[in-house]
């Protein structure tokens, strides 16, 4: 279906119209899925199914079908299966066309169906695992994100739900993804636990040339943290992800922390055959954070492993300057070093986790806050302070002679040191440097002992 698709010229599909349209956005969070109208919720699946109809921005309807025995039927929505009373429409509406969908799972509590999915709205779905609230979201693919362009936002256009087994603990949803730059076929295979796992597989096809594909988009938002600005607002970070996480093909592990910049800021990172990337909500500390009913603390970190070998490229990132934290403004993506042209076939496979266990990723030492500031008395003069936990560095006594290995571009290092946080079980590094005008600059930096790496690669951008 996604290659005769892609041979056809590109067809918007039609809009809703009528009360369902004009709700806003209140009005369409008080609609409420009743629970006994949840598919599969008379069985003894594990799995229900809620639908989201059509409206607010959600206007363009996708169809969504059920699998059961070899057989496809299409899902058909009432009025009856949502409860209206808070949305303050006076007439129910006649006819109801499904937008998207979430599923359910007894995910913390067996007695309970909590949520661990959602998708609704473009190409976008919200994974979470035990424990978590939702927060950043994965897409099914990126197109001409950052190019100096209009950004084309690719659609599911079609679902299908392939019924599991009783006592099943995954299912699978197939999706037709639809855009003018191409055309996909998806499988997503869910697996509800303390990580939710989606296995993803893709097969696209190029209706046109296109500047830019980016494969397994994240997206999230940042407004604030440890080395922003400060802002007129009584809590310390708001943000659902802090960092982007690497695994290089090398075996290199980096960490990113993320900003929320002045203009427009898109970062590169070469690679080759990547082991994963991901957008990192390291910050599990309530008190960074004083926000309760946020739950910012909760918010999941997703990390996509590739499954098989990707080949050159680089993975993504962008940082949109942002003034409200409703927004998301983060995003990261793998972009292949190969470019994307008209009626070529592209097939990628991988793993995306919903995680909150982030130090699993980093067996090494990795980076738990990284902070910014002048250098006290030298007016042209900056300081970064990245502090590093975890791995060897917990065993180490200040005694240790822990050195770091520092690199810059475009700025004079002034001074660097190293310190030991004993009652943390940490260590703390020290970058005081020159920036050379108005050029941005590139840090890195690794603890070591005796030449021998300690931690993570921590890099990250200064803008004068």
């Amino acid at each position: 279906m996604a290659e005769k698709l892609a041979s056809q010229p590109y067809s918007e599909p039609p809009s809703i119209e009528g009360d369902m349209r004009r709700l806003g956005y209140d009005q369409y969070r008080a609609l409420r899925a009743r629970p006994d109208a949840a598919l599969w919720s008379e069985g003894k699946s594990l799995f229900r199914v809620e639908f989201f109809p059509a409206g607010f921005i959600y206007e363009k309807p996708v169809e969504i079908f059920v699998v059961d025995g070899g057989n496809a039927a299409p899902i058909a929505l009432s009025a009856d299966q949502f409860d209206f009373s808070d949305t303050g429409l006076k007439t129910l509406p006649q006819s109801l066309t499904p937008a998207g969908f979430r599923l359910r799972h007894p995910l913390n509590r067996p007695d309970k169906f909590d949520e661990v999915i959602s998708f609704l709205g473009a190409s976008y779905f919200r994974p979470i695992g035990r424990g978590q609230v939702y927060g950043a979201s994965a897409r099914g693919l990126a197109i001409d994100t950052a190019m100096g362009k209009p950004e084309e936002f690719p659609s599911f256009r079609s679902f299908w739900l392939v019924k599991p087994d009783e006592g099943a603990t995954e299912m699978t949803v197939w999706a037709l993804l639809d855009s003018p730059g191409a055309t996909g076929a998806f499988s997503f295979t869910i697996r509800p636990g303390a990580r939710t796992v989606v296995d993803t597989r893709c097969v696209l096809f190029m209706r046109n040339d296109l500047s830019l594909l980016g494969i397994a988009p994240l997206t999230s938002m940042f407004f604030t943290g440890k080395a922003a600005p400060a802002r007129d607002d009584y809590r310390p970070e708001i943000h659902d992800s802090d960092g982007l996480h690497l695994a290089t093909g090398k075996g290199e592990r980096i960490w990113r922390p993320l900003d929320n910049p002045g203009a427009l800021a898109v970062s590169s990172f070469q690679d080759s055959n990547p082991r994963g990337f991901g957008l990192m909500q390291r910050e599990r500390d309530f008190d960074r954070y004083q926000d309760t009913g946020a739950g910012l603390q909760a918010r999941p970190s997703l990390w996509v492993e590739p499954n098989g070998d990707w080949g050159d490229g680089e993975v993504r990132l962008v940082e949109i300057p942002t003034q409200a934290e409703t927004n998301d403004n983060i995003v990261a993506f793998w972009v292949s070093r190969w470019p994307a042209r008209k009626g070529e076939r592209k097939e990628y496979a991988y793993r995306l986790h919903a995680l909150s266990d982030e130090a699993a990723l980093s067996p090494a030492g990795r980076t738990v806050a990284t902070r910014a500031g002048a250098v006290p008395g030298q007016s042209k003069q900056r300081r970064m302070v990245v502090e590093f936990a975890g791995g060897e560095l917990a065993s180490l006594e200040p005694e240790q002679p822990v050195t770091s290995d520092v690199g810059l571009t475009n700025a004079k290092v002034k001074r660097t040191y190293v310190e030991a946080l004993p009652w943390k079980r940490g260590w703390r590094l020290f970058i005081d440097f020159e920036p050379d005008g108005k050029k941005p600059v590139d840090l890195r930096a690794v603890l070591q002992l005796r030449g021998q790496p300690l931690t993570e690669t921590w890099t990250a951008v200064f803008r004068p």
